[in-house]
Parts: structure tokens; C-alpha cells; sequence
């Protein structure tokens, strides 16, 4: 029997390398993205040749750069998902990671299955927080660096889609449908589930909120495993950054 290029791509697909390299190539992005809107931050104020003391007065300056801190991570998020899109869009890789699908199970066990994991995921957040770290706000420093952003609708629109579209977009690419999914070509789903939420908990750089994002993302795993479906997770993931937004 002959095979089909794309089948032998798919079965392949994703390797591990691959997907982590997907993962460093966004951070280097933002990274990228932050470095020069710093530059344009520190340049607005008239600083040419910044001295350290300076940089770091700058850097601890919410109201200096918390907008250049979006425009760079809505920039670094769009250019890895056009990159992504032209890779993930040959030899069937979308089939793969189950992208062009809505869930294998029926809608009404798929909406039950959703709503009880994201609440126990979210109900676990809160007594994470409430009950060992009272005295510490989670998302303390994301919280005031929103807040100092200039309430205008176009800043409006640029903080909402950067949270609520871009990021779980692209995360969910990158940890389920790449991380996760190679994962689990070589060990247990459950294994593979709690890797890849471990990664995806600590490339968030939040110490005290590491338990807490590791659960949300098995919660989103899980539900990536059982519906089989991409799309799911996706639009949940979109809901809950919506949601987390608009209460914030």
C-alpha cells in the first residue's frame, strides 16, 4: 500500500522539539516585542542614552509601559499565529491536532463536561488563593499594569483582544494541540496531560500562581483528550480570559 505524503506527515507529527520550539520561538517574540517597546517607552520620555538608573525607574513605571507592554505581546502573539498558520495548514497537521473539529461527544455532555471542570478548576484556584496565600493577590502585578493602561476604546480593544483572542488562542495551539498532543504519542495521556500544563503554568513566570495555572490548564487538557476537539478548549479558554477580564 502506498502512503500518502500528508499520512506519513501526520503520523509524525507533532515531535516534542518541535512543539517546544514553537514555545521558545514565542517567547523569544516577546521578548523581541518587549525589549523594543521599552526602547520607544523610555524614548517617548525624551531618554536617548539611558543610564541604569534610569532603566530601571522606567521599568517599575507602570504608567510608562504598560501600553507598550500590550501593543508588543498582541504583536508577538499575531506573528506567531500567522507563522503557525502557514505551518499547521500543510500535510494535515490541523487534522492532527483535531482543529477542524467540533467534539466527538454530543453537545449537551460536552457543555456538562465544560461548565463542571472549569468551575472545579476555578473553585480550586480560589481556595488555592484564599486558603495558603491570603495575603497575596495571584495576578497582583497583571491587574496593576491593566489598570494603567489609558481607558480608551482602542486601548479597550487592544487589551481584550490580546487576552481574550490572542492568547488563548495561541496557547491552546501551542500547549494542547502541539505540547500536549506529542506528549501523548509516546507516553500516557494522563502523563502527558500533567507535562504539558506544567509547562504552560511556568512559562507564565508566576511563581504563587503556578498550582493554580498547571490546574487550569490539565482542566483544559482534559477536556481537549475527551472532546476531542481543539475548537472546545479554544472557545473555553476565550471565555474564561473574557470573563477574568471584564471581573478584574
Amino acid at each position: 500500500m502506498t502512503i500518502e505524503p500528508s499520512q506519513t506527515a501526520t503520523k509524525q507529527f507533532p515531535g516534542i522539539l518541535i512543539s517546544f520550539g514553537w514555545i521558545i520561538l514565542y517567547f523569544a517574540f516577546q521578548l523581541i516585542g518587549g525589549a523594543i517597546a521599552f526602547a520607544a517607552a523610555l524614548y517617548s520620555t525624551g531618554i536617548t542614552s539611558p543610564t541604569t538608573e534610569q532603566i530601571s525607574a522606567a521599568s517599575s513605571d507602570l504608567a510608562l509601559i504598560a501600553l507598550p507592554t500590550v501593543w508588543s505581546l498582541a504583536g508577538a502573539g499575531m506573528l506567531t499565529l500567522f507563522l503557525l498558520w502557514i505551518y499547521l495548514r500543510r500535510n494535515g497537521r490541523t487534522d492532527a491536532i483535531r482543529l477542524n473539529q467540533w467534539s466527538t461527544l454530543s453537545p449537551m455532555i460536552t457543555v456538562a463536561l465544560s461548565v463542571g471542570l472549569v468551575g472545579a478548576g476555578l473553585l480550586f484556584n480560589y481556595a488555592y488563593g484564599a486558603l495558603l496565600f491570603p495575603d497575596v493577590e495571584m495576578q497582583d502585578q497583571v491587574r496593576k499594569m491593566f489598570a494603567a493602561i489609558p481607558k480608551t476604546p482602542i486601548n479597550w480593544i487592544l487589551l481584550f483582544a490580546t487576552v481574550a483572542v490572542i492568547a488563548p488562542l495561541l496557547e491552546e495551539l501551542l500547549f494542547r494541540g502541539l505540547l500536549q498532543n506529542s506528549f501523548a504519542n509516546r507516553m500516557s495521556i494522563w502523563a502527558a496531560i500533567a507535562l504539558s500544563s506544567a509547562v504552560f503554568a511556568a512559562i507564565h513566570f508566576q511563581l504563587y500562581a503556578f498550582p493554580a495555572l498547571m490546574a487550569l490548564g490539565a482542566v483544559f487538557g482534559y477536556i481537549y483528550h475527551k472532546t476531542g476537539s481543539l475548537r472546545v478548549t479554544i472557545l473555553l479558554h476565550m471565555i474564561n480570559n473574557a470573563a477574568a477580564l471584564a471581573l478584574g
